[in-house]
């Protein structure tokens, strides 16, 4: 899961330390990891372009108009 540093975030978890994250950087973590980041609001989910599932072409036209 791709999260985004929102704030540094502090001590370690099963021996991992996350003093080595930092903000606005963006990083690919194992679930379990980005899900604890996001719950204690070190970090929010990120979606890239290329992660984002495709705009019906309904909608495209739309936006182009």
């Amino acid at each position: 899961m791709k999260v985004k540093i929102t704030r540094p975030p502090r001590g370690a978890i099963q021996g991992l330390s996350l003093n080595h994250y930092r903000i606005g950087e963006v990083y690919d973590l194992p679930p379990p990891l980005a899900e604890y980041l996001v719950m204690e609001h070190y970090a929010t989910l990120e979606m890239r372009d290329q992660d984002k599932p495709p705009v019906p072409v309904e909608q495209e036209r739309r936006r182009r108009m």
